[in-house]
């Protein structure tokens, strides 16, 4: 780091924590207020028992002099109320010497996510999709018309991946359900942070959620006009009318909020399809968050330490790193 840099946050230290401290005057808390749906997540015991999947992926890499060795994995959770827990899931790992392999791991995941969800979609009630669905949509919009070597090594198609993601949450729109931990999204609001910090912060710890809106009516001119394209293409692939949709949720009292986006058909309830969302999820959250992307994010995972055992494996530890000083 430049000695300057901690001169410069001295310099700018009023600037940065009235950004960090923001107050809201008091008509923009009665308008978060007013957006938020108190609603306590409950499932009618006398009903049928629900099962819930889950799908989460995670990649990691390590960089050698010329290639690099990475790992990717795609996981699934099915939990059957009373009967117990599933899991399973897809790996990859290969060498590569691609220069945009961040961006190409990314994808991957995606692509690998969504075989995940195929193979247990016909099991669960609900299948919660780790992320935010707008989001991996642009990733792959924009990267569909590129030329990836690792895409290419695999027979892999960009178009088609994009395709399955529509149809996947299209025409499964009932079951799929994307949610994200964080969120720096200002589609509601448009405040100064996330909407997810407001939510959280002025809505008094209630459970609930914030009134769904369809995303094409996103405050981020960018998001509407993804949210148009992702419609568009719908009735392309599926031929239904629908649009993405977000809302964020306080599962229990005093826990953390998230964000969670799902496609709605036209004319469609939304405030009762949020509600029958969280009802389903409700006997399997922990501390406030869903348990089966809990588990499926801890097995997804591949940390420094889990790459440096398969290096060790592999009998390349002795390989010298790209950035080793010459």
């Amino acid at each position: 780091m430049l000695p300057q840099t901690v001169d410069k946050a001295l310099t700018m230290f009023g600037v940065l924590r009235s950004k960090i401290d923001e107050s809201l005057l008091i008509d923009g808390i009665r308008k978060i207020r007013s957006l938020w749906k108190v609603h306590r997540p409950n499932l009618n015991p006398y009903v049928k028992k629900v099962s819930i999947g889950a799908v989460d992926s995670g990649y990691n890499y390590t960089e050698y002099r010329g290639y690099a060795l990475y790992v990717v994995n795609a996981v699934w959770i099915a939990i059957e109320q009373g009967i117990g827990e599933a899991a399973d899931g897809i790996v990859d790992i290969d060498v590569s010497s691609s220069s945009s392999l961040e961006l190409e791991l990314s994808i991957l995941s995606i692509a690998m996510e969504l075989e995940a969800a195929k193979k247990i979609l016909d099991r669960v009630d609900i299948l919660l999709i780790d992320g935010s669905l707008i989001a991996k949509f642009f990733r792959l919009l924009r990267a569909k018309d590129q030329i990836f070597d690792i895409f290419i090594e695999k027979k892999l198609s960009l178009q088609d991946i994009l395709r399955e993601l529509i149809y996947l949450s299209t025409l499964y729109s009932k079951k799929v359900v994307f949610i994200s931990k964080n969120s720096n999204a200002k589609d509601v609001l448009g405040y100064v942070k996330g909407d997810i910090y407001y939510f959280e912060r002025y809505t008094e710890g209630q459970p609930g959620f914030s009134k769904p809106m369809v995303l094409e009516e996103s405050r981020q001119k960018g998001t509407a006009i993804l949210a148009k394209i992702f419609s568009y293409s719908a009735k392309d692939v599926v031929g239904i009318h629908a649009k993405p949709v977000v809302t964020y949720v306080r599962l229990e009292p005093f826990s953390r909020v998230y964000r969670i986006e799902f496609v709605a058909e036209e004319g469609e309830d939304l405030e009762t399809r949020v509600k029958y969302v969280m009802d389903l999820m409700s006997p399997f959250i922990l501390s406030g968050y869903p348990y089966p992307l809990l588990r499926a994010d801890q097995l997804a995972r591949v940390s420094d330490s889990d790459l440096s055992r398969i290096v060790t494996v592999l009998g390349i530890v002795s390989d010298p790193y790209s950035r080793e000083p010459l």
